[in-house]
């Protein structure tokens, strides 16, 4: 356990950033990845859906953080969001031949929390 601290600390210093930026400045989601909305109806979706579900998993983390007996539920949720976006990615890069850096670069950040949240259950369920 002496490893999920920093794990913790870096899944905060990525999300909630990046979820407060969605929330607060949409245009930087249509900058960086090319989403925009045609009203204010698609803009407030953009905030939600970018910004308060980073921002949610940020806080998640924080949270662990500070109540370690909450490590295992931030783990629990990062293997099935990082799994299920990094799918759901992967599918859209075939699909849609979307092969940007940025696209690269998020899959390999989704599977990486996909991933390692599995490797945290499967550790925490050998120290019981």
């Amino acid at each position: 356990m002496k490893y999920s601290k920093p794990y913790l600390i870096f899944n905060c210093l990525v999300w909630i950033p990046w979820g407060l930026i969605c929330i607060f400045d949409t245009s930087q989601i249509n900058t960086i990845i090319g989403v925009s909305s045609i009203d204010a109806t698609g803009n407030t979706d953009l905030r939600v859906m970018y910004g308060g579900f980073q921002f949610a998993v940020g806080l998640m983390a924080a949270h662990a953080l500070y109540e370690r007996r909450h490590f295992t539920h931030f783990v629990y949720a990062l293997a099935f969001l990082g799994s299920c976006m990094a799918l759901s990615r992967s599918y859209g890069l075939i699909a849609d031949g979307s092969g940007t850096v940025y696209t690269w670069g998020v899959l390999c950040f989704e599977a990486f929390a996909g991933i390692t949240g599995i490797l945290w259950i499967r550790f925490l369920s050998r120290q019981q």
